[in-house]
């Protein structure tokens, strides 16, 4: 695996690199289960939705139409909240026919990191649903947009996302079942009774390595996974949360060329090498 630059996980809309492969993998929209030609394609979409383009404040030359018409797709509509930050856009593809919803996870913005720790408990009661209030609160901003748009779609329509945007995938599937729901580096989002809720659901839960992401919210919070695992990576087991912590405050107390493993595998771009090479 390449060195991973605090460029790639903290702003991977600025590459230029989406969809840069001489072949890309066939794209099955009749598949509920999981697919990792499905998955590189998600993955690269949640990557690409980090790009800010219009109508943001700050849109990047060329915008994501370029690599989209590259890859043969169409971005359709752009969703914003601007009370939470919770931010989407729905791209489709004219042969196949299908769509995505892929939402944006956490940028270096205050709304963002505000619906990250909102919430760090959830009931224990196994008969009551509940959710990170901060994750519902950015889906709900944006969710009428969305289902407004979903309904004048007759193609096989899938959600994905990485980090918050997973999250909000995963809540997004609870609501309005799809085709299949992928979500990348994905913290725990609710309690047992919505794990339980959306077991049936098509619900690939990708975890790359030692993504430090994938088990916060503490699950001694109440907090339970939703979904189908599928590891990914050369450490395919899960992080020590306590010990992982500790190292995270330590990697704040020192300065590091390039982010240390348990946090270079939540990069977006790491997940999408992971699905090319394995």
């Amino acid at each position: 695996m390449p060195t991973t630059t605090w460029a790639e996980l903290l702003h991977p809309g600025d590459d230029n690199d989406f969809f840069d492969r001489a072949v890309l993998p066939p794209f099955n929209p009749l598949l509920t289960s999981y697919d990792r030609g499905n998955a590189w394609w998600l993955a690269e979409l949640s990557r690409l939705v980090y790009r800010h383009d219009v109508p943001e404040k700050e849109p990047l030359v060329p915008p994501r139409q370029f690599f989209l018409e590259q890859a043969g797709l169409r971005e359709v509509k752009f969703f914003n909240g601007p009370e939470t930050g919770g931010q989407a856009i729905l791209v489709a593809s004219a042969q196949p026919a299908w769509a995505a919803v892929v939402f944006r996870g956490t940028e270096q913005e205050i709304g963002d990191f505000a619906a990250d720790l909102a919430d760090l408990h959830v009931t224990s009661d196994p008969d009551i649903i509940d959710v990170h209030s901060g994750f519902k609160a950015q889906l709900d901003e944006i969710w009428n947009d969305i289902e407004a748009e979903l309904a004048k779609l007759t193609c096989p329509i899938f959600y994905a996302g990485h980090s918050l945007g997973a999250a909000l995938a995963t809540l997004a599937a609870a609501k309005r079942p799809a085709q299949a729901c992928y979500a990348f580096g994905c913290p725990l989002v609710g309690n047992s009774a919505f794990a339980r809720e959306t077991a049936r659901l098509p619900i690939h839960r990708v975890v790359g390595g030692r993504d430090i992401v994938t088990v916060v919210p503490p699950a001694q919070f109440g907090f339970v996974h939703a979904g189908t695992e599928h590891r990914i990576g050369v450490a395919k087991t899960k992080p020590a949360l306590t010990t992982t912590i500790l190292r995270v405050l330590r990697t704040i107390a020192r300065i590091h060329k390039s982010p240390p493993r348990y946090l270079a595998d939540h990069a977006p771009k790491n997940y999408v090498r992971r699905l090319t090479e394995e």
